[in-house]
């Protein structure tokens, strides 16, 4: 669904309905963006321990992959129990995002925001690891 402007909403639709969906459709496409990064991310990860048996390399290399998944099941989780998407969010049959899964907009920033500065954080630490695995050609 299209963000559109409050003021270009239907007359019988209420500007509330309209912000919340927004929000949450871009939170939605947010929390997708972050997941497919990971998985390019655990993809690098997964070839650089098919190649090498270097034992400090494969322990980086496996923490990585594993804060990666669990950051990502953080994600999935976080969108299963309080994004609103789908026909809950239908725009041809308004749902109030006054239900306590959709409504916590303070609650609901919160975690994204908290999931995105960890996501940020590890791959800053994951791209600086694989940089140095690129310099010294072993990958």
């Amino acid at each position: 669904m299209p963000d559109s402007p409050i003021h270009l909403l239907p007359k019988d639709e209420q500007p509330s309905i309209q912000t919340c969906r927004s929000q949450h459709c871009t939170w939605n496409k947010l929390l997708i963006h972050n997941e497919q990064e990971i998985d390019q991310l655990q993809e690098l990860l997964a070839d650089l321990l098919e190649k090498h048996t270097y034992r400090s390399l494969r322990h980086r290399a496996l923490d990585y992959y594993s804060n990666l998944n669990q950051l990502k099941s953080r994600i999935q989780r976080l969108r299963l129990d309080m994004i609103c998407e789908g026909v809950d969010c239908s725009p041809v049959e308004p749902t109030p995002c006054r239900e306590p899964r959709f409504g916590l907009f303070a609650t609901i920033e919160s975690h994204f925001r908290s999931l995105t500065d960890e996501f940020s954080h590890l791959k800053a630490g994951c791209y600086q690891f694989l940089s140095v695995v690129v310099t010294l050609n072993l990958l």
